[in-house]
């Protein structure tokens, strides 16, 4: 019943009822919550007159108020549904609306509880019998954790996406290259209850349901967005220069939305990267979803504690260990390099795919099974050094023989696996062993070093040692992750990153275009033969029917 729910694209909550024996209980399905009311028992008098009052009532709710929403409608006339998309602008009480259309989704609620987000391919031009239905943007649909207060509220994804539009349209150039998120519109979705203006958030979904103390849910609201661009998933690469190109592009466009607006992602994941296709057949990457991304020019200011936030299997290390120490740029490269070591794995594009059960078996899917702390201690041994990530992951990319020890080792002749374990390789040496940083901000553990002089009383500081082995010392420890989130070695670190992300990238995307050349050339040379043997044939006829 409650998968069956969420693929109601009308549906914001559904009520229900559970009859066990003589008892009825009454229950209420919501974004964050299930909810079941104390037992009504029908044998007696009370129990019999509470739920025919149960009855009575909700025959005379409207459609809303039984968990409608009034915003979608299915059209089936044209075999399609319409809706109502908001715009918050700077003048919130003047929200705007407009309708959209749409018959395909590419993003399913397939989850009881969470944000519930879906994906339509829409038009804002209503289709008819003779104009079929043409999207052009994307519609995003979600319940999101937000403040109250929309003004209050400086992690609204429509306020960052629109930020990000406004400033990288004028700060980017057509020499950038930089495919980013483009926002057409967005908002909080309302609408009208008889004569009273509901704002669909968690307060009206649960009004007059009665929760136990702390159990009441955290507040979310429902908010649409219109994207201008029309992706694919990551899994519909065609090729690993396809796949390193879309992946490179990613972290470009990251790159320049913290440089030029100081946004900081914070979700990089297979299912927040899509594939863009140009003209030409070229594919690009695109980011998206910025539900758990920071504004970091205001939250700088606020200084608030480090959150775990992502998706478990992408999380930097520093991020599961959840430690008091800032998030940075460093940990989306991170996640990306987990990214990319787990679809070289899984097998994607041209690499083979391997099966659930084989995958299980190798060390990589330890990182997204078990307790947070077993996951984070892998993770840590595997990216630790070169030799065992090697051993453990890249050694096992879909294409490599892990029979094979030498380096890039391939019995099948697989260039792309290649491709990756070099791309891989770069990324976790200058995260976690670049040598622009000192040695206090390599590896992925505590580093116990050398500290100053230790004094054990103050009257020695009068007779300060003579000799060098009178000293005495006490180790420091160190994090390298609180020595890399600095400034400076942030700076060099991302620096290095991004000038090996540009170095693939270039190089992906000329394979591409050398290969849709060569396709290109192919189609001709065939036309060009064909027509040949059209005008032979052609000579032939002529010569027959001359005789």
């Amino acid at each position: 019943m409650c998968r069956f729910a969420c693929r109601q694209y009308g549906l914001r909550y559904a009520w229900g009822l559970t009859i066990c024996g003589h008892s009825v209980y009454v229950c209420h399905f919501g974004s964050d919550k299930a909810v079941s009311s104390k037992p009504i028992d029908v044998t007696t008098p009370e129990g019999r007159h509470a739920f025919i009052e149960l009855l009575v009532s909700w025959s005379m709710c409207d459609d809303s108020q039984l968990g409608r929403d009034p915003t979608i409608k299915y059209l089936p006339d044209l075999d399609c549904w319409q809706i109502d998309c908001p715009d918050d602008g700077e003048d919130r009480s003047a929200g705007t609306e407009l309708r959209y259309y749409y018959n395909t989704v590419i993003c399913h609620a397939d989850h009881l509880f969470g944000r519930h987000t879906r994906c339509f391919l829409a038009t804002d031009i209503k289709p008819t019998a003779e104009s079929p239905l043409e999207p052009n943007v994307v519609v995003k649909d979600a319940w999101a954790f937000a403040e109250r207060s929309a003004d209050e509220d400086i992690r609204d994804e429509v306020k960052l996406l629109k930020k990000i539009r406004d400033v990288l349209s004028t700060s980017l150039s057509p020499e950038d290259n930089v495919i980013y998120p483009e926002i057409v519109m967005g908002g909080r979705v309302r609408f009208k209850q008889g004569d009273i203006d509901i704002k669909d958030n968690t307060d009206t979904m649960y009004q007059g349901v009665e929760f136990a103390g702390d159990d009441l849910p955290r507040f979310r609201v429902h908010r649409r967005i219109v994207l201008s661009q029309i992706g694919e998933r990551l899994h519909s690469v065609k090729s690993v220069d396809e796949l390193v190109t879309v992946l490179c592009d990613v972290m470009r466009c990251h790159n320049a939305i913290f440089e030029h607006c100081q946004i900081l992602h914070r979700d990089i994941s297979d299912n927040n990267v899509l594939v863009v296709r140009q003209g030409d057949g070229i594919a690009r990457g695109l980011l998206i979803d910025f539900d758990y991304a920071l504004d970091m020019s205001i939250e700088e200011l606020r200084t608030p504690r480090p959150e775990m936030t992502g998706t478990l299997l992408f999380m930097s290390i520093n991020n599961l260990r959840n430690w008091h120490v800032k998030r940075t740029v460093l940990d989306d490269y991170e996640s990306m390099l987990c990214l990319v070591c787990w679809v070289a794995t899984a097998g994607i594009g041209s690499l083979p795919r391997r099966k659930s059960k084989e995958l299980e078996k190798l060390p990589i899917a330890r990182w997204r099974s078990g307790t947070i702390d077993a996951i984070v201690d892998t993770k840590s041994a595997h990216f630790g050094s070169l030799t065992v990530f090697e051993k453990v992951i890249t050694d096992h990319f879909s294409g490599i023989d892990p029979t094979n020890n030498t380096s890039g080792g391939n019995s099948s002749g697989d260039s792309g696996a290649i491709l990756l374990t070099a791309f891989a390789k770069g990324l976790r040496r200058l995260l976690f062993s670049n040598p622009s940083v000192g040695p206090e901000c390599r590896g992925t553990s505590y580093i116990e070093m050398q500290g100053a002089q230790s004094i054990e009383s103050e009257a020695a500081q009068d007779f300060p040692p003579l000799f060098d082995d009178e000293l005495q010392y006490k180790p420091e420890t160190i994090n390298p992750f609180e020595k890399r989130a600095e400034k400076n070695n942030v700076a060099v670190i991302a620096k290095d990153l991004h000038t090996h992300i540009n170095r693939y990238w270039n190089y992906a995307m000329d394979r591409q275009e050398k290969a849709k050349q060569a396709l290109s050339d192919q189609a001709a040379s065939t036309e060009n033969q064909l027509i040949v043997v059209l005008m032979d044939l052609y000579k032939h006829i002529i010569q027959v029917l001359a005789s």
